[in-house]
């Protein structure tokens, strides 16, 4: 919907479901000017978008008079259709997942804590033995490479 600001008559494009049901407050950004705007309902929208139009007796006469104020009218009083604004729902299976998540990694700073010299150790342990061993491997395929070459 077109907003218009009573200071300078600056008009500004404004979606109808941001203005919420009771309305909000406005900042012209041309003038600075700040009021209240209210929503327009649809029964005021509808009145305002449909131009009221009377018959006269002469044809030609009212079709000139109905197309200049119909030009006149659908310049001041445009109305577009906003969207309606839909709040996403929590999702269940989402909560559980998160749920049962915290449960596992709890358990498992728990479990860690209470076995967590040993198992410690241990990870320590296979950690230098893969580290020491993939040195290996790189040193022996390095001899092997530089005996191919000379």
């Amino acid at each position: 919907m077109f907003i218009q600001c009573s200071d300078c008559h600056y008009k500004y494009l404004v979606n109808s479901a941001d203005l919420k049901p009771d309305g909000r407050m406005v900042e012209c950004a041309n003038c600075g000017n700040q009021w209240f705007q209210e929503t327009s309902s649809e029964e005021e929208l509808l009145s305002q978008s449909v131009p009221s139009s009377k018959i006269s007796k002469t044809n030609s006469q009212s079709n000139i008079n109905l197309n200049a104020t119909d030009d006149t009218e659908s310049k001041n009083n445009i109305y577009l259709p906003s969207t309606i604004v839909n709040e996403q729902k929590v999702s269940i299976i989402n909560s559980f997942l998160v749920i049962f998540i915290l449960f596992i990694l709890i358990t498992s700073f728990w479990l860690l804590r209470l076995y967590g010299t040993n198992i410690f150790v241990i990870i320590n342990f296979y950690l230098q033995e893969f580290f020491f061993n993939l040195k290996l491997i790189i040193n022996d395929i390095a001899k092997i490479i530089y005996l191919i070459l000379n």
